[in-house]
């Protein structure tokens, strides 16, 4: 059955890839001089809210009840064994990303179904990396903060460790189906 899953999700992505470029050609091809046109605004807003929903998808399935959170499994990774204080803010900061995906979905649909276009346009073509950055920054700081002797890693080796683990799941899952 995972295989299934996992066969379906790559037929997804791989179709939304074909797809929404023909359709934002199909947008802006139909759209009037210097306005996008609406099949570019839906495929530009299917993009945005299909990365969301992946991205909560992918941290919210690690915070139920006898799992390990994605931010505590790549911490460990990169650290080795982490104190008991370090585990509850990693479970902690999993959760608050998962509010952060779910607020970025929220808003943008309530914008795109009750405001102007243009201020939908603001929200995720301008503003959606400054917010992401924002959250980088005040979970960083907040680290920082609250645990000043705990030793820090660079994005860069974040990220080998983030790919890292997510090869090992996907080379697990591949032995148990």
């Amino acid at each position: 059955m995972m295989r299934v899953a996992r066969r379906l999700w790559k037929a997804l992505a791989l179709l939304a890839c074909v797809i929404c470029p023909w359709l934002a050609y199909l947008g802006v091809s139909g759209g009037a001089a210097g306005q996008a046109g609406p099949v570019l605004i839906a495929a530009y807003g299917l993009v945005h809210a299909a990365v969301y929903c992946f991205l909560l998808w992918l941290f919210a399935r690690t915070i139920s009840r006898g799992r390990e959170p994605l931010i505590t499994r790549i911490a460990r990774r990169v650290h080795g064994a982490l104190a008991p204080e370090i585990e509850v803010y990693t479970r902690r900061v999993t959760q608050a990303w998962c509010f952060f995906f779910l607020a970025q979905l929220v808003v943008s649909v309530t914008l795109f179904a009750f405001a102007p276009i243009d201020a939908w346009t603001l929200f995720v073509g301008a503003l959606n990396l400054p917010l992401l950055a924002l959250m980088f920054a005040g979970e960083y700081l907040i680290r920082v903060t609250r645990f000043p002797n705990h030793p820090r890693v660079s994005i860069a080796g974040a990220l080998r460790a983030f790919a890292q683990d997510a090869s090992v799941s996907t080379g697990a899952k591949a032995r148990q189906g």
